[in-house]
């Protein structure tokens, strides 16, 4: 029976907030309606251009598009609901249409009537504000904290007030909210000046905005150095990275350039007091508090305005950082990259067993802290993560991020109800449900029904069904370790081609498997598992007595006359001497996908890559892959490609981050002088024009020695094609793996067994950061190691290299 753990989290609604970045109106809106909602101060802001601002780089480089800059923050921050300031700036960006509402939608007009019931999205923190008074501050407390509402100055400063304390809306149907925070919390009334704002800023009092954020428990993924964040107040773009860079990368102390002068000497007891050793490092590694300016800064007023206000005499201590951290591009796996922050009201966990024929799940989801039953739509999510602990490789866990308009999966809870994104399954609550009732898929339902979704139609190959069969047949993808072995495999395929029975007696069958692994520790239950998973099956061989030839019959099929399988005549059973090997012995016949010649018509070689992705490039409990063995698919156009097995593969998260699943097809072939051909080669490109950024994989059980020279060919042509770098999708077109026998026979890891293997391998996968599990990494280590081509970075410099030269010559 399969275990599924059930995480589940509870977490204020995401909002998107759609703004141009010169939309100062809009831009004081959006400060205000956050302040009113739960969570507001996580909401990003979404900055909209058709060009790139003159402000956003300071050295001027158009490394992105308007366009990819936007979609960046959509992936970065991954919005539940978009919200518009004008109309029409969700077009084009794909989100459902139920999931992109206006401002009024959060915040309607003062003069129309406000139906909480059905009409507004989001949860405001009116609910919140009367749980704080009757939890602590309808008490007198002993030890009373501050309480503020700060003020600006002048009208200019609006913004800036709006931003890093919160503000209220004055026409709109929240602005009863301003009157409950005054009754609730009694604040004192600050006008931010240049008398109060260091006191503001050191001291930190309890304001609008933080109350957003009462109760949820907030994790940055990574340990970052403190930064003061240097900015224009009055500057629309640095109010957006200002909010931005406090709701998704970590937090920062906000100073405002009106006031450099005034909040100086704090910001230099902020850097004497955090420059300091590391608590716990041993090798003198130091905090290094950094001074961070704005984007509007202009850089040669960076310096000195540093060491009018900001320098401090203490060797080391002073670090500035003139750029803001681009969250919105593509990092490298081996840098530390900013992600968002992880906001939890309430979470729990659960491990359900699930039927194997109709996999359903009942469980408990949390209780909101303090929200009424009804109210409102979207008013808080529900993120649910699936782990398959068991390792069967039935169920489907693992789907593509499709967080903008999803119609998978589909858990019954209705199309687009339930959207796969980085952080889990999420569901929006309307309303407090607490039990959920989920119908699970398995993984060929869940990569078959998709591809339908796409209109295109799949059917299961022979090779698909033999791959499936085995891989079930032995128990799921962990026990398929049990033919990880080439002689083994070459074993089984000579029995399989025994022109009369598929058998062999049973002392012999099992020594040739022990001496097959002989010395390996984690295939030394192939003969336990192959007999009891019930690949070959306990049989009696009997010679017959008419031509004299052996003939494998079951235990049940057994009686005192036998019929040869070869001269096709009756004879007497050997009831007088039975236990002599002249004319009866125990023998183990090959049963089901095994007893198929040509390695199981391939079967072999695709589940040994199957277990590759799903065992071999990393360790770890659980399971991320959802698997699905040979397809033939027809696309609408009349289009047929068949592929050996399709994945939806994500590692495991790194330095904090989650990667995202990726889409891989497998062409898996067995020995042979020739595995790979033109045909092979062309369908795999069909599968990546259909399917751009999709990994592609070549695997053989063959050495990359005996990889032909017309394969090399064949192969160098399209990982050179696949290698080409798309700027719009900020990605190479296809990147092509290589498996051969050294990985599909590898004991536990990939990596081990290079290292094992020693020489170029062993080189490749020493350094730390080189990490398999990233298949664009793996795609290009193989692409080395069997093609023999230049590494992929090495190739995209001397493209640099040549379009530099072009653009000189042109310019000269």
């Amino acid at each position: 029976m399969t275990n599924i753990r059930v995480d589940t989290r509870l977490r204020p609604t995401r909002f998107g907030f759609l703004v141009a970045p010169n939309d100062r109106a809009a831009l004081r809106e959006v400060f205000a309606i956050s302040t009113c909602l739960w969570g507001g101060k996580f909401n990003p802001i979404i900055p909209t251009f058709a060009n790139r601002p003159a402000w956003w780089d300071r050295q001027g480089a158009r490394i992105e598009s308007a366009e990819q800059i936007i979609n960046g923050y959509l992936d970065y921050f991954e919005p539940d609901i978009l919200v518009e300031t004008r109309p029409g700036q969700a077009q084009g960006l794909g989100y459902a249409s139920e999931r992109v509402i206006t401002l009024q939608n959060l915040a309607p007009p003062s003069s129309q009537a406000r139906n909480a019931w059905t009409e507004t999205t989001g949860l405001d923190v009116g609910a919140l504000y009367g749980h704080l008074y009757e939890r602590e501050f309808q008490f007198t407390r002993r030890r009373p904290g501050k309480v503020v509402r700060i003020v600006p100055e002048r009208p200019s400063l609006a913004n800036l007030v709006g931003c890093v304390f919160g503000s209220f809306p004055q026409k709109s149907a929240l602005n009863d909210l301003e009157r409950a925070f005054d009754e609730v919390f009694t604040p004192e009334h600050i006008t931010l000046s240049s008398e109060t704002v260091a006191d503001i800023i050191a001291n930190n009092w309890m304001n609008p905005l933080h109350v957003t954020h009462d109760g949820l428990d907030i994790q940055y993924s990574h340990r970052m150095d403190p930064k003061a964040f240097v900015f224009d107040g009055t500057h629309p773009g640095d109010l957006i990275d200002y909010w931005n860079l406090r709701a998704g990368v970590q937090p920062v102390v906000p100073i405002p350039t009106q006031y450099a002068a005034e909040l100086g000497p704090f910001v230099r007891k902020f850097v004497e007091r955090n420059y300091r050793p590391l608590p716990g490092n041993s090798h003198g590694v130091m905090i290094h508090p950094t001074v961070m300016f704005g984007r509007s800064i202009a850089t040669d007023a960076i310096e000195p305005m540093f060491e009018k206000h900001f320098r401090v005499d203490i060797e080391g201590a002073n670090c500035v950082q003139a750029w803001y951290p681009a969250f919105w591009r593509p990092t490298s796996d081996i840098m530390v990259s900013p992600t968002r922050p992880k906001v939890t009201a309430a979470e729990g966990s659960h491990s359900i067993p699930l039927d194997d024929e109709s996999p359903s799940l009942q469980f408990d989801m949390l209780k909101h802290p303090f929200a009424d039953r009804f109210g409102g739509q979207a008013r808080w999510a529900h993120v649910v993560k699936l782990s398959d602990w068991s390792r069967d490789g039935s169920i489907a866990t693992t789907y593509p991020e499709e967080y903008r308009n999803s119609r998978r999966p589909n858990f019954g809870g209705g199309l687009g109800k339930i959207r796969s994104t980085s952080e889990g399954f999420v569901e929006l609550a309307d309303y407090v449900l607490n039990t959920h009732y989920w119908q699970l898929e398995s993984n060929v339902s869940a990569i078959t029904t998709w591809l339908s979704d796409r209109k295109i139609e799949t059917f299961l190959s022979d090779s698909g069904r033999a791959t499936q069969q085995i891989i079930h047949t032995l128990g799921g993808l962990r026990r398929v370790s049990s033919i990880a072995n080439p002689a083994i495999v070459q074993f089984l395929e000579k029995i399989s081609r025994s022109p009369i029975s598929k058998s062999m007696e049973h002392n012999q069958f099992r020594n040739r498997i022990a001496q097959a692994i002989k010395g390996s520790l984690w295939n030394r239950d192939a003969v336990r598992t192959l007999i009891e998973q019930n690949a070959v099956e306990l049989g009696l061989e009997v010679r017959c007595d008419k031509c004299g030839s052996w003939s494998w019959y079951q235990l049940s099929g057994l009686d005192a006359a036998l019929k040869c399988s070869l001269c096709l005549k009756s004879f007497a059973f050997p009831a007088i001497n039975p236990a002599g090997s002249d004319r009866a012995r125990w023998a183990y016949r090959l049963i089901g996908p095994f007893a198929q010649p040509n390695y199981a018509q391939g079967g072999y070689a695709a589940a040994l890559s199957i277990r590759l992705f799903a065992e071999l490039l990393e360790s770890g409990p659980e399971q991320n892959l959802t698997w699905c063995a040979g397809q033939e698919m027809r696309f609408p156009d009349g289009l047929k490609i068949e592929a050996d097995f399709i994945l939806w593969y994500r590692r495991r998260e790194t330095f904090g981050s989650t990667p995202r699943t990726q889409l891989v097809f497998g062409e898996a072939k067995s020995f042979g002088k020739e595995c790979f051909g033109d045909d092979d080669v062309a369908r795999m490109k069909a599968l990546a024009l259909a399917f751009p950024g999709a990994i592609l994989v070549f695997a053989t059980m063959k050495p990359a020695s005996e990889l032909s020279r017309d394969e090399i060919k064949r192969l160098s042509s399209l990982a050179l094609w696949g290698r080409h770098y798309e700027r719009q999708k900020r990605q190479s077109r296809a990147p092509v793996i290589i498996l051969t026998g050294t990985e599909l026979f590898a004991d536990y890891a990939v990596s081990k067994s290079w290292e094992e293997l020693g020489g170029r391998h062993a080189e490749l996968v020493k350094p730390a950061y080189v990490r398999l599990a990233n298949l664009r990494v793996l795609a290009d280590l193989t692409q080395q190691l069997c093609l023999g081509l230049e590494p992929y970075h090495d190739t995209e410099r001397r493209k640099w290299a040549r379009r530099s030269k072009g653009k000189k010559l042109t310019q000269d």
